[in-house]
């Protein structure tokens, strides 16, 4: 019975409550991250993490993603010329050899 009155007051409430209420729990979930955030800056001078140059331009830096897929490609591209090698290789060991 209690959860039936429980489902009653849910089902009363309007748009804009339920609106104001996803607003207010944004903007408490935004503050506690510029609060961890800030909490972690102080942490990482504190303990020496944080480079010494926090204000780089944007173009300097470099997304952790970015500078996987690069490396990634370079191995790719590594891998290729090494097939390509073997594969001519194989091609000219064959040409020499007599069936």
């Amino acid at each position: 019975m209690h959860s039936d009155d429980r489902e009653t007051s849910d089902r009363l409430k309007t748009r804009a409550d339920y609106r104001r209420e996803q607003e207010q729990a944004e903007q408490e979930f935004q503050e506690r991250d510029r609060k961890r955030v800030q909490v972690e800056k102080e942490y990482a001078r504190r303990h020496g993490n944080e480079p010494a140059n926090d204000e780089r331009p944007e173009e300097q830096r470099v997304n952790p993603t970015e500078s996987k897929q690069k490396r990634l490609g370079h191995r790719l591209n590594w891998a290729i010329f090494w097939l390509s090698v073997l594969i001519i290789i194989v091609y000219v060991i064959l040409f020499f050899v007599e069936i």
